[in-house]
């Protein structure tokens, strides 16, 4: 005998198609909200670990010019983004003969060079840029007195530099850090 068609009861009723077109979109909204949240972290960690080693790198290649400068016997050419010394020998760095080295800013490539005599220049940092692209390298030059001569002593003042400033700087969106440090010449 077959049983006439009746209505499911409300406990045995499904799930209508406009119901579950409404749960998928908002499946799909919770969901796209999650990928979204992953993504931009992942974004933000990667720009952070960019800057944290750019810090690095700047930290390293201040810390070689500062190094490289307390053994100069003479600044032989300055300017607010290069500096020239005279390293005699018998230091740690050349114990057989002197030698002339050469720090700079390449503003095109924003990396922090050094350059000894004749050698192609090396670079010691990259990723160096101050606030709104201005120069990511600057130094400032003292004479024995602890006078500022500026950043950009005239060539009668190059003999008389006792001491130099040099700040490097590392810029990620919106966020500058300045890094300095400051080295007396041996010879004054």
């Amino acid at each position: 005998m077959t049983r006439p068609l009746t209505r499911p009861s409300s406990q045995e009723a499904g799930v209508t198609l406009i119901e579950f077109i409404v749960m998928l979109a908002v499946l799909a909204i919770v969901i796209g909200g999650i990928y979204e949240f992953v993504v931009n972290g992942a974004v933000s960690a990667a720009k952070t670990n960019d800057f944290i080693q750019a810090q690095g790198q700047i930290r390293a290649a201040l810390d070689n010019i500062i190094d490289e400068s307390r053994w100069a016997q003479l600044v032989t050419a300055a300017g607010p983004t290069s500096v020239t010394l005279s390293i005699p020998q018998n230091t740690p760095f050349s114990a057989t003969s002197p030698y002339n080295v050469t720090f700079a800013y390449d503003a095109v490539n924003h990396v922090v060079t050094r350059q000894q005599d004749t050698n192609p220049a090396v670079s010691l940092a990259y990723l160096v840029v101050g606030a709104r692209g201005s120069t990511g390298l600057t130094f400032t030059y003292f004479d024995s007195g602890n006078t500022p001569l500026g950043s950009s002593p005239t060539p009668g003042q190059l003999s008389t530099i006792a001491r130099l400033r040099a700040t490097v700087a590392a810029t990620s969106g919106t966020v500058t850090r300045y890094l300095a440090g400051d080295a007396a010449l041996r010879a004054h």
